[in-house]
C-alpha cells in the first residue's frame, strides 16, 4: 500500500518510512553500545578538557587558584580512568 501511494505521488508516507528506518537504525546502534562505557568515555573526555583548561590557566600566570584547578583536574582525570569499565567483563 505504501508503494502504491508513493507511485501515485504521495511521497509523505515514503518519507515517514525512511525516517522510521533511520530512527530504528540509530536506536540499534545506541543499544549495542554499553551505556556505562559511553558515560565513562564522556567523563574522561570532559576531564581531559578540564586539564587542558587548567594548563592554559597556568600559562597565563601561576596562582594558587590555577594550581588548585590543575591539581583537581588531574585527580578528576585519574578518577575517570579508574571508573572505565573492564573490557574483559560482560
Amino acid at each position: 500500500m505504501l508503494l502504491k501511494k508513493y507511485v501515485n505521488g504521495d511521497n509523505c508516507q515514503a518519507i515517514d518510512l525512511v525516517e522510521s528506518i533511520k530512527s530504528m537504525a540509530i536506536a540499534n546502534i545506541l543499544n549495542q553500545l554499553d551505556r556505562s562505557s559511553v558515560a565513562s568515555w564522556l567523563f574522561l573526555i570532559g576531564s581531559l578538557m578540564f586539564v587542558f583548561d587548567a594548563i592554559l590557566e597556568i600559562f597565563k600566570g601561576i596562582t594558587v587558584s590555577a594550581v588548585l584547578h590543575f591539581s583537581a583536574s588531574i585527580i578528576f582525570t585519574i578518577g575517570s580512568i579508574l571508573f572505565m569499565p573492564d573490557p574483559t567483563q560482560n
